[in-house]
């Protein structure tokens, strides 16, 4: 208890105080590792090294049942578990029906952040898979509605880039009558203004691919408003959100994990994640130092590579890494990393990832 009162005492932004407080009465330990909201962040917020670390060495200790997961999502609130499961049927009945559906969920099911194989769940029920995007934000909504402990966790989720800035407007749709994603007729004015700063972020990348990425993203959330909306909550903001934190533990599981969602992407990471299976009754997630880290030294994750198999620059890799987080790419291996923070409007806390 000391050491976490010296830790609070030591974090001077009321943000990043208040998240670990809620780290520490969710049960996440950070013994070397903390947020910090600093101009030394690459993204202006950050996870960093409390102490010197070396290779191996835990920093931060997640149990299981602080993760967002469907399972997990349905032990704390069985009442929408139900409801979902129940759509969940009806738009699996559909998307067999429309097979094209179905290829772009496996499509996006493909490019999330993954991890080697992790975890394991068994409440989730059939076909959970193909509705981690819907299901992961309808559970986040209902922890801010019953002001759920995760509440404080998820009122944190914040992102900056176009992709998020044109979901968070709200006008892809309606703001040009002949709006298609193949957009053979036209391009919406906001659809075009988040394609072309892209393309500012990133001119090695072809307007085309970028655009093409962007009106996949828009569709997966068009779908999402369409097979929910009137029937739970939801939310658009928080869906694109929520899909950019996601990491696929296994075919089956994916995951919003606290601290973990927080560290920002390099090409260079120095930290990598383990579960360890055997720790409590549903195992925990362990952030641990990938090679020697000094003090202070900001942490990072590699969310994807950007290389073919020759280890040359794949344009296609660099536009989902692009319009997924936010993160530009070029020929000569630098990334940019993609900014945590953003205004408020990222996060629609009224109701509330393609």
């Amino acid at each position: 208890m000391k050491a976490a009162l010296l830790l609070f005492a030591s974090i001077t932004n009321p943000k990043d105080a208040a998240f670990h407080e809620w780290c520490t009465t969710i049960g996440i330990t950070c013994t070397g590792a903390q947020v910090r909201t600093t101009p030394q962040s690459v993204a202006g917020r950050g996870v960093f090294s409390t102490k010197d670390l070396v290779v191996g060495e835990e920093l931060i200790k997640i149990p299981y049942h602080a993760a967002l997961t469907q399972g997990n999502g349905a032990l704390n609130f069985p009442s929408l578990a139900k409801e979902l499961l129940h759509l969940r049927e009806q738009n699996t009945q559909q998307q067999q029906q429309q097979p094209s559906g179905s290829a772009l969920r496996r499509i996006w099911n493909r490019i999330r952040r993954k991890q080697p194989p992790i975890a394991k769940e068994t409440n989730a029920g059939e076909n959970a898979q193909e509705y981690w995007k819907e299901e992961l934000t309808s559970y986040a909504l209902e922890a801010i509605e019953q002001d759920h402990p995760w509440s404080t966790w998820i009122e944190q989720w914040q992102r900056n880039d176009p992709m998020q800035t044109l979901v968070d407007q709200g006008t892809w749709t309606h703001d040009n009558p002949v709006y298609t994603n193949i957009y053979p007729n036209g391009i919406a004015e906001s659809i075009l203004t988040a394609v072309n700063d892209f393309q500012e972020m990133a001119p090695d990348i072809p307007d085309y691919k970028i655009g093409a990425a962007v009106g996949i993203r828009l569709e997966l959330v068009d779908d999402y408003l369409f097979q929910y909306s009137n029937k739970v909550p939801t939310s658009a903001s928080l869906f694109s959100l929520a899909v950019s934190r996601a990491v696929g533990l296994t075919e089956r599981v994916t995951a919003i994990i606290p601290m973990h969602d927080m560290i920002n992407h390099s090409a260079q990471s120095n930290v990598e994640m383990a579960y360890n299976e055997k720790d409590g009754a549903f195992g925990s997630f362990s952030l641990i130092a990938s090679v020697d880290i000094p003090k202070d030294t900001e942490l990072f994750l590699r969310y994807t590579d950007v290389t073919d198999d020759e280890g040359k620059w794949d344009d296609d890799k660099a536009t989902w890494l692009l319009t997924q987080w936010g993160i530009p790419s070029s020929p000569t291996g630098n990334t940019a990393p993609v900014e945590e923070e953003h205004t408020a409007s990222s996060r629609e806390k009224s109701v509330v990832d393609a």
